[in-house]
C-alpha cells in the first residue's frame, strides 16, 4: 500500500515537471512571436543571474589576450591541460609542432571538456571558441585572427582561495617547466649592428656525456653551473647581477667550441654570438646587450684576436684612432659584462675564448667578470677514452696503455686525435684507427725531438720550461686541463 502511494507521488510529480517544461515552451514560443528580442534577452539575462546566485559553482573567464598581448594564463592553461588529453571526459584533441618545438604539443579542442583533479578538489575546464565578423577579406589569416578564444573554469565556491592562490600558479609553473622541456635553442649572431631576427636553430649534438674533456675538469664546469642555475636567492642576498663569465683558453682544437655548445645544451640556453668586428661603438655594444633575453649565453670568440681594445691609460687619447669604424674601448667592454648595464637581464652566462691568456688585459678577467678560467688543454687518457667511446663505443683496448703513454709525450690536441679516428669511422675497423693513432702519435714524437734539437740552446730551455710547466710533477707527464674557480 505504502509502495503505491509512493509510486503514485512520483508520477505525480513527474506529470507536474512535465507540465511546467511544455508551460515554459510554450511561453517561450508567444514571447519569441509577440516580444522584440531585446525584451526577451533580457529577462534571460535575469533569469540566468537569478540562477547563479543560487548556484553553488564558480567560473573563471580566461581570456587568450589582454588588450593586444597574449594572455600568459591562457598560454599556461592551453599548455598544461595538453598533458591531460588522455582523461576520459576528452574527446577530440588538436596535435601540432612548429620548427622551434622539440616534441609534439597536444591541446584540447574547442567546445571540448576537460575534469582534472588538484588536491582532491575538481576542476572543470571548457574551450569555448566563438567567430566574429572579419574586416578583411583579402587577408588569407583573417579567418585565424577572427576566432575569439577562452577558457572557463568551473569548480565550487568555496574552493575560489585554493584555485587563485594555488592551482593557478602551479599551473603557471608547471607550463614553464614543459616550455623549457620542449624549447629549441636559438643560435643569434649580428647583422648591421642589431641581433639577426631569422632565428636559427642551434642543432649542435654535442652535451656533457660525450664531450671529450678531461673528467675532473668537467665535472668542477658541471658542477659550476649547477650552482650559477640555482642561485637567483643567493645572488639577491649578496647584491649581484645574476650573471656569471667563464674564461675558456688554451691551444687551438681542445675544444673550446664544443664545451660552448655542450653547456647551451645542457642548460637549454639561447646562444648570442658577439663578433665585436661587427660593432662600431659603446653605445652599440650597450644596445646589444640590453637585446640579449634572460636564460642565455653571450659569447666572444678569440677575444684577443678580434680588436685590439685600447687600455684605460691611452684610450682617452686615442679613442678616434682605434681601428677605423670600430670605436669600442677597454672600458665600454668592461661597463657591459660588469657594470651597471649588465644588471639589466638575468641568468646570464658570458664566456671569452681564447688561444692566448696571457694577451688578455687583466680587468678584462678579473673575479667578478670571468669568474672561472678553464685551460682547455692537450690531449690527455681521459680525453682519448672519451673519443675512443664516441667513434667506436670501445671503452677498453690492447693498445690503450700505449697511446696513453705517447699522449704523455706528445703535445697532440683532441682535435687531432678525433681526425685519426676518424678516418676508420666503424666498429669493424677500430683496431685500424688505433694503428693509425698509434703511428700519428709516433711520428709526431720523432718530429718533435728533431725540431728541438735545431732549436738554440736559450729558446730550448724556454720550450722545455713551457713543456714542463704544462706537464705534472715526476716523469714529465702533462698535466691535465687546469681551472682556476673564485667564488660566485
Amino acid at each position: 500500500m505504502l509502495s503505491q502511494r509512493k509510486e503514485m507521488k512520483t508520477n505525480g510529480l513527474l506529470s507536474t515537471a512535465a507540465s511546467i517544461a511544455a508551460t515554459a515552451m510554450v511561453i517561450r514560443t508567444i514571447a519569441n512571436d509577440f516580444f522584440p528580442a531585446e525584451i526577451t534577452n533580457y529577462f534571460s539575462m535575469r533569469l540566468r543571474g537569478l540562477s547563479h546566485r543560487f548556484s553553488s559553482q564558480l567560473t573563471i573567464v580566461i581570456d587568450e589576450f589582454r588588450g593586444h598581448v597574449v594572455n600568459q594564463v591562457f598560454e599556461a592553461a592551453d599548455a598544461y591541460l595538453g598533458t591531460k588529453t588522455a582523461t576520459p571526459s576528452i574527446q577530440r584533441v588538436k596535435v601540432g609542432k612548429t620548427d622551434k618545438d622539440n616534441n609534439l604539443s597536444l591541446s584540447m579542442d574547442r567546445g571540448g571538456t576537460l575534469v582534472d583533479v588538484y588536491e582532491n578538489v575538481e576542476m572543470k575546464w571548457k574551450l569555448v571558441c566563438s567567430q566574429v565578423p572579419s574586416h578583411n577579406h583579402g587577408d588569407v589569416n583573417s579567418s585565424q585572427r577572427s576566432e575569439v578564444r577562452h577558457y572557463e573554469l568551473s569548480f565550487h565556491k568555496r574552493n575560489k582561495d585554493l584555485v587563485i592562490d594555488s592551482y593557478l600558479p602551479y599551473i603557471l609553473e608547471r607550463a614553464k617547466l614543459m616550455r623549457e622541456e620542449n624549447k629549441s635553442i636559438k643560435l643569434h649572431t649580428v647583422v648591421y649592428g642589431r641581433w639577426d631576427d631569422d632565428e636559427v636553430i642551434f642543432k649542435h649534438p654535442m652535451t656533457f656525456n660525450s664531450l671529450a674533456m678531461d673528467w675532473e675538469l668537467k665535472r668542477a664546469v658541471m658542477e659550476d653551473l649547477e650552482m650559477f642555475t640555482n642561485g637567483e636567492e643567493y645572488y639577491k642576498r649578496v647584491g649581484k647581477a645574476w650573471k656569471r663569465g667563464y674564461l675558456l683558453y688554451g691551444p687551438p682544437g681542445t675544444g673550446k667550441s664544443s664545451l660552448i655548445a655542450a653547456m647551451a645544451n645542457h642548460l637549454k640556453y639561447d646562444i648570442y654570438d658577439l663578433d665585436l668586428t661587427d660593432v662600431r661603438n659603446n653605445s652599440d655594444l650597450r644596445f646589444l646587450l640590453l637585446s640579449i633575453s634572460s636564460r642565455s649565453i653571450l659569447v666572444v670568440e678569440d677575444i684577443d684576436c678580434s680588436i685590439e681594445l685600447e687600455n684605460r691609460e691611452s684610450e682617452e687619447a686615442e679613442a678616434h684612432s682605434n681601428q677605423g669604424d670600430n670605436q669600442i674601448t677597454l672600458s665600454g667592454l668592461l661597463n657591459v659584462i660588469d657594470g651597471l648595464w649588465s644588471c639589466c637581464g638575468e641568468e646570464r652566462i658570458i664566456i671569452f675564448t681564447t688561444n692566448h691568456k696571457k694577451r688578455l688585459e687583466p680587468a678584462l678577467v678579473r673575479p667578478g667578470r670571468m669568474d672561472m678560467h678553464v685551460h682547455m688543454s692537450y690531449c690527455n687518457a681521459s680525453v682519448f677514452k672519451q673519443l675512443a667511446f664516441n667513434y667506436f663505443g670501445i671503452r677498453d683496448h690492447g693498445v690503450f696503455e700505449q697511446i696513453e703513454k705517447l699522449l704523455e709525450e706528445v703535445n697532440v690536441s683532441p682535435a687531432e686525435v678525433a681526425g685519426e679516428l676518424l678516418k676508420k669511422n666503424s666498429n669493424s675497423n677500430a683496431e685500424a684507427a688505433f694503428q693509425g693513432l698509434l703511428k700519428f702519435l709516433h711520428e709526431k714524437k720523432e718530429k718533435g725531438e728533431e725540431e728541438t734539437v735545431n732549436i738554440p740552446s736559450s729558446v730550448q730551455f724556454s720550450t722545455i720550461s713551457i713543456n714542463q710547466s704544462s706537464r705534472g710533477r715526476g716523469r714529465g707527464r702533462r698535466g691535465r686541463g687546469r681551472f682556476r674557480h673564485s667564488g660566485r
